[in-house]
């Protein structure tokens, strides 16, 4: 970025300066203010963001910040509604109320889950990129409380749209097998919940329609001779789904692998079966003296 002495102290006559924005080779950022047209859309935004200090960047210019996805043009940005910045081919300005934003590198940038709203509201951007953002923003064990946490504060009348899309992407999937499984299991129309929640335990994938529960364990991770302690868990945590009114699954690497079909066929009909019979089918009941205590504060070997 150049201001108009700089561009006068290399040389450059003011008739130079109009006719290389005429020509277009030289983008004019405000008043006094320049930038290379062949800049890449990462430098153009960085030079936005030294004009704009105050602004919150969004939509794509932010999702690419956090390592999300690529930078389009025009940037959009969340200014104060009393600012008079005018839309251009390199900004695209919102006017609203002040936005949560994060500080990257000293930029503010938008909440992921904002971002894509704005991306979704004002620029052409595929379906199938924001899904893949929203899953790798909103990644672990606490995505889906993050994301929920996070879109109870978008400021968009896209919120709606950016909850179905997380529904479709794996948000809260922890590892690429869990995402091929989650894509599987929506596939033929079940709706998984990953990391879910029972108790003191994480079950990779839920089914809360039909009180069904599956992990999804690596031989290499989880076989009793290579990790004891995860082993001895990972029985009481079965035990206490069992206990608690729900129906324990588990497969292999190995099973996914060579027999995905008949992975698939059997959460659909251990889904199929618990929803039609009555008193499984949303509200599972549990034996009278179901174990609530975790396995690592009762078990004397995990000591």
């Amino acid at each position: 970025m150049w201001t108009r002495n700089e561009l006068l102290d290399l040389g450059l006559t003011d008739y130079q300066i109009r006719s290389r924005i005429s020509k277009g080779t030289l983008l004019r950022l405000r008043r006094n203010c320049y930038i290379a047209a062949e800049a890449s859309a990462r430098d153009k935004v960085a030079a936005l963001a030294q004009l704009y200090p105050e602004a919150v960047f969004s939509g794509t210019a932010a999702l690419a910040a956090y390592g999300l996805c690529e930078v389009r043009l025009p940037a959009v940005i969340r200014v104060d509604n009393s600012c008079r910045i005018q839309a251009d081919d390199l900004v695209y300005t919102v006017r609203s109320r002040p936005v949560p934003a994060n500080r990257i590198k000293g930029v503010k940038m938008a909440l992921p889950a904002q971002a894509v709203a704005d991306a979704l509201s004002f620029e052409r951007c595929s379906e199938g990129v924001l899904k893949e953002t929203l899953a790798q923003a909103y990644r672990g064990l606490n995505g889906r409380g993050r994301f929920a946490a996070d879109l109870e504060r978008v400021s968009s009348k896209k919120r709606h749209a950016v909850r179905e899309l997380a529904e479709r992407a794996p948000v809260g999937t922890a590892s690429k097998w869990e995402q091929r499984m989650y894509h599987e299991m929506r596939r033929v129309g079940l709706k998984p919940v990953p990391n879910f929640r029972l108790g003191p335990y994480t079950w990779d994938l839920s089914f809360e329609a039909g009180t069904t529960v599956a992990d999804l364990d690596s031989l290499y991770y989880h076989a009793p001779e290579d990790n004891h302690r995860e082993f001895l868990i990972r029985t009481w945590k079965t035990n206490h789904a069992v206990q608690h009114g729900w129906a324990p699954l588990k497969f292999t690497d190995e099973c996914t692998d060579y027999h995905l079909k008949l992975v698939v066929e059997t959460v659909q009909e251990t889904v199929a079966h618990r929803r039609s019979v009555r008193g499984l089918k949303s509200r599972p009941h549990k034996v009278r003296r179901a174990l609530a205590t975790p396995a690592w504060r009762f078990h004397q070997s995990l000591f």
